[in-house]
């Protein structure tokens, strides 16, 4: 089973000054700036890797709604954007993210309120399709894109008043929200979702999270992923899991945004969780009860 904590608690941010230095700091811009006073239809931002670095097609754009365009790469990886608040740093980013995937508590509150989360995709293994999400970029000043598993970086620039613009009409819809009057998370998602399009989420829920979703067996009760989650001596790969592998993950994004993001996967029943940590416990929000299944295709 994919996992975007492990690569989340071992990659995101922790080399995110070396990853800035190798690229030169900003993007290599290519492309029309959209800077001017008249409303665009869409903006596609294009993502391209090389080697340990990437590439945008465009660095400096006025604020409204964005599409990224992944192309795949290597391996692949985890994309993801990132604001951070007045008066924190990248050094600051780099030392809290891997505290606070170690259980610190003052760590994660810094992380969930000093980091604006912006979501992201999966980026496919090089031969595959690309990738995409749309997100309001809704504030000017600088922004982080980065690949969280391998720790390459680089920026853009919001400039001027914020443009209208438009994002690709969702399929389906899966939701973050709170239960208990805030005590916890939860997933809430929508019927009848084909098994690829795009998927339209927002994170009504008080911290940030992601949505990871894995392929299962078709016979995967609610009992047999709470055993799961409730065992400490658990194999990595759930005895419920699909043989296909076949999976989506959406990037991580705050409380209050919405981003519609593109997926492909095989039909079948699907558990979908998060692993961020917890800011009461520390604890991954799945082991927590954060996660749920649905049908897909």
């Amino acid at each position: 089973m994919q996992t975007r904590y492990r690569a989340a608690a071992t990659a995101l941010l922790l080399t995110a000054t070396a990853g800035l230095a190798a690229t030169g700091g900003a993007a290599d811009a290519s492309g029309t700036h959209h800077t001017g006073d008249r409303a665009a239809k869409t903006l596609t931002i294009t993502i391209k890797s090389k080697g340990h670095s990437l590439k945008l097609s465009d660095s400096r754009f006025r604020p409204g709604n964005t599409i990224f365009k992944i192309l795949p790469h290597g391996k692949g990886g985890d994309m993801q954007v990132v604001r951070l608040k007045a008066g924190y740093g990248l050094a600051q980013a780099n030392q809290d993210v891997g505290a606070a995937f170690g259980g610190d508590l003052a760590a994660i509150k810094r992380v969930d309120t000093k980091i604006v989360w912006y979501g992201g995709n999966s980026m496919s293994p090089k031969g595959g399709d690309p990738t995409y999400w749309g997100v309001k970029i809704d504030k000017p000043g600088k922004y982080y894109v980065l690949n969280i598993d391998s720790n390459a970086l680089t920026t853009f620039k919001a400039k001027g008043a914020t443009q209208k613009r438009s994002l690709p009409k969702s399929d389906g819809w899966l939701n973050m929200a709170t239960t208990n009057n805030g005590a916890g998370n939860k997933f809430k998602v929508g019927k009848n979702h084909p098994k690829h399009g795009w998927m339209k989420t927002t994170n009504h829920a008080l911290e940030p999270h992601f949505a990871e979703l894995n392929h299962v067996k078709r016979n995967t009760t609610p009992q047999d992923v709470s055993n799961y989650f409730n065992d400490p001596n658990a194999p990595q790969v759930p005895p419920f899991a699909a043989k296909d592998g076949s999976f989506a993950s959406s990037g991580i994004l705050s409380p209050g945004k919405t981003m519609v993001w593109s997926y492909g996967v095989t039909k079948g029943k699907y558990l979908v969780a998060c692993f961020w940590p917890s800011k009461e416990t520390g604890m991954p929000h799945a082991f927590m009860g954060m996660w749920k299944l649905f049908d897909l295709g």
